[in-house]
C-alpha cells in the first residue's frame, strides 16, 4: 500500500488500458526480455538468425544455452535460407528500419509457429497471439524502458518488475545538457539486462502520455520527406516508393561510397552505425553484411521532428557524400 502524503511525483497522465497502441501484448521490460521469455517457453532446438543483427539478441541465446546459426540476408534485406526450418527449429525475421511489414508477415503466413519476428525497429506493427513477435518501446519513445511481446506466452505478469526504470539521461536531455545525457545514456544502456522482467510503471505512464497515431504519422511524413530529397542518391534495394504507413524507425540511406559519420556530427547530424559489434564476428563470409553494418546510414525520422529538419539532414548529407 502506497503512502499518502510526502513531495509530489512527476506530473505524468495516467495509462488507460483501452489507449495502448499494443492492448493485446505483454509488456515486458525490453526486447531482449521479451526475446528471452520466447526462447524460455519455446524452447527451440534450435535458432536461424541474420548475421546482420546486434549482440544483444545473441545474449539470450547463450543464457538459454540454445544453439543458433546465422542466415545471410538478400540485398533486399530478406532472409536468403536454403531450406525452411526444420522441425525444432525457430528462426528470427527482422523487419528492418520498420519497412519490411509486408515480407515478414508473408514468412508468418509461410511458416507460422517456426519463425519469430524482430520488430524492435518497427514498434507500430501489431503481432497475433499465435506467433511470437516483439518490439522496443526505448528505439522509438524517450522512456527508460519497454518492449511489447506477442505470441503465446503465460504467467508473464507474474515477472517481476523492471530494475532499469531511472530515467537520469532522460531528464539531463531534457534539461538541455546533452554532453552529460549522452554518458548517462550509455551508462543506462549498459545497465539493461537479459532476465525476463514487466515494463516499469514509469514507461507504463509515459507512454500512456504519447499520441501514438500522431507520432506514427510524423514519421511516415519525415520518412517521405528524406525519400523524396535522397532517393536518387541511395543504392539500397529496398522498395523505399511503396512503404505505408508503417512508422518506420528511421530512414535507410545507402552510399555507393562509406561516408565520414564524424562529418555529419560535425554539421549537427547524428547517425549510429547498426551495429558496429559486427565487424568483430569471427564467422566467414557474410561480406555483404558486414559492408552495410559499416556503410548504411540510419537517418533520423522521429516524431520530434518535422519537414524544416528533414531538409537540414538531406542538405548536411549531400555536402559530405563522396
Amino acid at each position: 500500500m502506497s503512502a499518502i502524503g510526502g513531495f509530489l511525483p512527476l506530473e505524468i497522465a495516467p495509462t488507460l488500458a483501452e489507449d495502448s497502441w499494443h492492448t493485446g501484448a505483454a509488456a515486458l521490460a525490453s526486447g531482449r526480455a521479451c526475446w528471452h521469455v520466447i526462447l524460455r517457453t519455446g524452447r527451440p532446438r534450435r535458432v536461424r538468425l541474420p548475421f546482420y543483427v546486434c549482440d544483444a539478441v545473441l545474449q539470450p541465446l547463450v543464457a538459454a544455452g540454445i544453439p543458433f546459426e546465422f542466415y545471410a540476408i538478400t540485398e533486399a534485406f530478406l532472409p536468403a535460407l536454403d531450406h525452411d526450418p526444420a522441425e525444432g527449429d525457430l528462426v528470427l525475421v527482422v523487419n528492418y528500419f520498420g519497412v519490411l511489414t509486408g515480407a515478414v508477415e508473408s514468412s508468418v503466413e509461410e511458416f507460422g509457429s517456426r519463425v519469430a519476428v524482430d520488430d524492435t525497429q518497427a514498434f507500430f506493427r501489431r503481432g497475433r497471439n499465435d506467433v511470437w513477435s516483439f518490439n522496443s518501446a526505448r528505439k522509438f519513445f524517450g522512456v527508460p524502458d519497454g518492449g511489447f511481446l506477442y505470441g503465446p506466452a503465460e504467467h508473464v505478469c507474474e515477472l517481476p518488475p523492471s530494475d532499469s526504470a531511472d530515467c537520469d539521461h532522460l531528464l539531463s536531455r531534457w534539461a538541455g545538457d546533452d554532453p552529460r545525457a549522452w554518458e548517462q545514456f550509455k551508462q543506462h544502456e549498459a545497465r539493461i539486462g537479459i532476465e525476463p522482467r514487466v515494463m516499469s510503471i514509469v514507461s507504463r505512464r509515459l507512454l500512456g502520455a504519447v499520441d501514438m497515431d500522431r507520432a506514427r504519422r510524423r514519421r511516415q511524413a519525415n520518412f517521405q520527406e528524406l525519400h523524396r530529397r535522397l532517393r536518387a542518391h541511395n543504392a539500397i534495394a529496398l522498395p523505399l516508393d511503396t512503404v505505408g504507413s508503417d512508422g518506420p524507425m528511421c530512414y535507410p540511406f545507402l552510399p555507393t561510397l562509406d561516408v565520414d559519420r564524424r562529418a555529419l556530427t560535425r554539421l549537427g547530424i547524428l547517425v549510429p552505425t547498426l551495429w558496429p559489434e559486427i565487424s568483430c564476428r569471427r564467422e566467414p563470409g557474410f561480406d555483404w553484411e558486414r559492408q552495410i553494418a559499416r556503410r548504411l546510414l540510419p537517418l533520423p525520422i522521429d516524431h520530434r521532428y518535422g519537414l524544416a529538419e528533414m531538409e537540414r539532414v538531406a542538405e548536411a548529407l549531400l555536402q559530405v557524400l563522396p
